[in-house]
């Protein structure tokens, strides 16, 4: 888990991952970033964490998922978001970040989706709705360069637009975008073109993608495996598996929940990195994942509860203290562990 590792040109000095954990401290009026990015990703930056990846962003307005989201919807983001990745930079020369990009659909301020549902009222989104979104994505991976991020990764997981289209249980389109599954992956695969047409083949590119949509039967591993081997194919440099389940309602004790699916996945994609968030806490656990298939080891909530947990592994630390509570969830700023602030034995 200690040693180096290679996302396209990106060498981490490390095997783990800072996954994009929203952070609902931006200014909602205009989505630019607060002081509070800057203690929260201060701290972060000191850890030793091989990759971070700042929460996402939405890359147009109607795309802004929730309230404090951040955006990178416009040149004047840019200022703010370049102080953060001065920061990261600056506190350590091995340090690396990537801007996740993003857009709600239905769950977005727009309410824009691929095809209606039942007890929702949602729009269903045009062509021209589409090209306008691929084009959306691409403007913003320009500001991510610009910005001084060292990598880009694509939000196509949970319940967000992406994710919306790859899925036959929320995508009824009968037209291109709709039907097959190389119909629904199209928007995905548009939208990874579109930002590779911008950033230039050496620039890192990745993807979050839920493996499957497991409980439920709208996407499924098989189909995961595919539309992850055509981006391989694609040359995108790695993939985060994740998921649909809830973290709210796995047992503490459960980890890496979202290991099967990506077990399977791996095989499908050749050498390109692959990356598994999920509940994982004990670093025994990650090493036998990383020994196994597992080329990254991603963490939300630890790093929220210790930002400088990689350094405690390192000093011979077993598991995290996070237990998993989701107080952070609870709170405005979700960047802060309200359990450790309220105890007294940490």
């Amino acid at each position: 888990m200690f040693n180096p590792g290679n996302i396209g040109l990106l060498k981490l000095q490390n095997r783990f991952i800072r996954s994009a954990t929203a952070e609902f401290v931006a200014n909602d009026y205009d989505g630019t970033i607060t002081k509070e990015y800057h203690s929260l990703y201060s701290n972060l930056a000191l850890g030793e964490i091989g990759l971070i990846i700042q929460g996402h962003l939405y890359v147009m307005d109607e795309g802004k998922a929730h309230k404090h989201m951040a955006g990178i919807a416009h040149d004047t983001h840019i200022t703010g978001l370049k102080q953060i990745t001065k920061l990261v930079h600056e506190a350590d020369t091995e340090n690396l970040i990537a801007a996740q990009l993003n857009h709600g659909g239905a769950y977005s301020v727009s309410t824009k989706t691929a095809s209606p549902r039942e007890d929702e009222e949602i729009i269903v989104m045009s062509e021209e709705d589409i090209e306008n979104v691929i084009e959306g994505f691409r403007k913003a991976a320009l500001r991510a360069k610009k910005a001084g991020y060292d990598a880009i990764q694509i939000h196509s997981a949970h319940g967000y637009l992406l994710r919306q289209f790859l899925s036959n249980k929320t995508n009824k389109r009968t037209d291109s975008w709709g039907g097959s599954l190389e119909n629904r992956a199209q928007f995905l695969l548009s939208v990874y073109q579109a930002i590779r047409s911008v950033v230039g083949s050496n620039y890192p590119v990745l993807v979050k993608m839920n493996g499957s949509d497991d409980p439920s039967e709208g996407f499924t591993v098989e189909e995961g495996s595919k539309v992850a081997s055509w981006l391989a194919n694609e040359g995108l440099d790695a993939i985060e598996i994740s998921g649909m389940r809830s973290t709210r309602t796995v047992k503490p004790e459960k980890e890496a929940y979202f290991s099967p699916t990506a077990r399977i996945i791996k095989q499908h994609i050749g050498d390109m990195p692959l990356i598994l968030v999920g509940g994982l806490r004990s670093l025994a656990q990650m090493q036998e994942l990383r020994e196994e298939f597992v080329d990254f080891i991603s963490m939300c909530r630890p790093f929220i509860r210790e930002p400088n947990l990689v350094q405690k592994f390192k000093s011979g630390k077993k598991r995290s203290d996070c237990i998993s509570c989701n107080k952070c969830y609870k709170a405005r700023n979700i960047s802060k562990c309200l359990e450790k602030n309220s105890s007294t034995s940490d």
